[in-house]
């Protein structure tokens, strides 16, 4: 089995397996956006082309197997039954299901926070402008973030939203454990946006309390697996009918899809969407095969994580930097899988980051990095020693100005 201690040293003790990214000569620091996916996932391109080729009309028994690996491979990644999971291509069809099973004229209003990924905070927004009610409160402090989202629950409360890890600031939702029976006294869905947590950190649906919870994470960034691939928990044992509902299931049990009213499946089948572009799934399938194969569990890659954010961290701490110009807020330990240091030139540090060869993005005025288990360390601190620079190239820069 493989140790930290064998990722971290030079070179990278998995980094070959990514030969085409030539991840061993590149420092992409931006893991929490794209990972490089493994050089075995290419078999899946060649595999979906002799399904597509060969097989024709015949090959949906082989993707709806191909659908039934990716699911259980994600249900492993979050301690879950297969079978309580929906897929998509992405998570803003799957919250587009979801909103469309919201009684929303009974109950038209919406908790969230203000520090949403655009996809579900653009939704919402334009949600509002049609009549319903979002109730947003500060994403910080984030060790109070649960107890303001509940406080905004009230009876007229169709759902709240938030992420399990701040989308700009890579913190951690702290107690998100505790606020399901807030929702549930109520009558409201929670859903829970765990794309930052899946597969880097020890997240799990049984110690979340999220059992009766939706939540959604997908496969292009943590999971290697590139875009294409998205789930969503649906809770067990309970009827729902979106509004926006796909043929399957229904057409397959001989029902006619047209009859009023239209039926729907117990299951989390009834939030699956059409006909759709199976090649995600074989790439994905390949991806879950190779973390079996090199023992990468979701425990191991979490350690993995946590060694290389104290990488960054400690390297950061030691240039000390004025913090007026970047700073780093928190510990890591109440970090998700990046880190992000607050700088108000964000956007300019990450060109000229970039400029020297090191991948990192921005999200308003935080710089974020995020690293993969493919990086050594002199990578990591190659990628600080990089930030100084910038840091001292964008100095130069005010003192002419």
């Amino acid at each position: 089995m493989l140790s930290v201690q064998e990722l971290a040293q030079s070179p990278n003790a998995i980094a070959s397996d990514y030969s085409h990214a030539k991840v061993a000569a590149r420092i992409m620091l931006t893991g929490h956006v794209h990972q490089a996916i493994p050089d075995v996932a290419e078999k899946g391109y060649a595999e979906h082309w002799e399904a597509l080729n060969r097989y024709g009309e015949e090959r949906w028994e082989l993707v709806k197997t191909k659908a039934d690996t990716v699911r259980a491979g994600f249900a492993s990644r979050i301690d879950c039954e297969p079978r309580n999971l929906a897929l998509a291509a992405n998570i803003h069809e799957l919250i587009a299901r979801f909103i469309s099973a919201l009684p929303l004229r009974k109950k038209p209003k919406v908790v969230c926070s203000d520090g949403e990924h655009p996809m579900l905070a653009r939704q919402l927004a334009r949600l509002e402008e049609e009549g319903v009610e979002v109730c947003r409160v500060a994403a910080s402090p984030a060790a109070e973030l649960v107890e303001r989202l509940a406080a905004q629950i009230d009876s007229r409360t169709a759902a709240v939203c938030l992420s399990s890890v701040c989308y700009e600031t890579g913190m951690q939702t702290l107690e998100l454990d505790t606020l399901l029976p807030f929702c549930q006294k109520h009558g409201a869905e929670l859903l829970v946006d765990a794309y930052q947590s899946v597969n880097v950190l020890d997240f799990s649906i049984l110690d979340y309390n999220l059992e009766q919870a939706f939540v959604i994470g997908g496969g292009s960034s943590y999971c290697q697996m590139g875009n294409g691939n998205a789930f969503m928990h649906v809770p067990p044992d309970r009827s729902f009918r979106p509004m926006i509902t796909g043929p399957y299931r229904q057409l397959s049990d001989g029902v006619d899809p047209a009859r009023s009213p239209i039926p729907y499946a117990n299951d989390a089948s009834c939030f699956n969407g059409s006909s759709y572009d199976a090649l995600a799934h074989f790439r994905a399938c390949w991806v879950f095969d190779y973390f079996k194969q090199r023992e990468l569990d979701p425990g191991f890659l979490h350690d993995i994580n946590q060694h290389q954010l104290n990488v960054l961290a400690r390297d950061f701490r030691a240039f000390d930097f004025d913090p007026g110009v970047i700073e780093l807020c928190t510990d890591v330990e109440y970090l998700g899988g990046f880190i992000a240091f607050k700088a108000p030139k964000a956007r300019q540090l990450s060109e000229m980051m970039r400029d020297r060869g090191v991948h990192t993005d921005y999200r308003n005025n935080w710089l974020r990095m995020g690293p993969a288990p493919y990086l050594c360390d002199e990578q990591l601190s190659d990628g600080v020693h990089a930030l100084d620079e910038s840091v001292r190239e964008l100095q130069r820069i005010g003192d002419r100005v």
